[in-house]
């Protein structure tokens, strides 16, 4: 009777670490990011993603071309948490391939990856009149 018992016991155990495996889903957004983000240089910009699955996903941000964004200090800064940061600046330190371009949003985990629509960034440049 005793062996019976552990038996089941040691069924129970695997069958709930094989549901385990079981229970992996793909990324899906919760917050998939706007299709345009336009700002000035005054004030900068920011823009979110963030994704689900099992296991959880990392969230990163590439180019058009599909090439990893790398921080570039005071002009552009993503996020290791999906978001995606353009500080304020000053109009001398403007970029046209980072303040006029198109990013994307890409959530990837061992069960596969989703790309966000193109998100076109326009910074605008504060002039002062006289």
């Amino acid at each position: 009777m005793i062996r019976l018992g552990l038996f089941c016991v040691a069924v129970f155990l695997l069958s709930e670490g094989v549901d385990g495996l079981f229970d992996t889903q793909g990324p899906s957004f919760v917050v998939e990011p706007p299709p345009r983000l336009e700002f000035t240089n005054s004030r900068g910009g920011r823009v979110d993603c963030q994704a689900e699955g099992n296991p959880d996903p990392m969230v990163d941000w590439v180019a058009a071309d599909g090439s990893p964004l790398s921080v570039i200090p005071g002009v552009r800064m993503p996020m290791g948490n999906g978001t995606l940061i353009f500080p304020p600046f000053q109009a001398e330190i403007y970029r046209q391939d980072v303040h006029a371009a198109v990013y994307k949003c890409v959530a990837t985990n061992a069960v596969g990856s989703i790309v966000s629509r193109d998100v076109v960034v326009k910074a605008e440049i504060n002039q002062a009149w006289i």
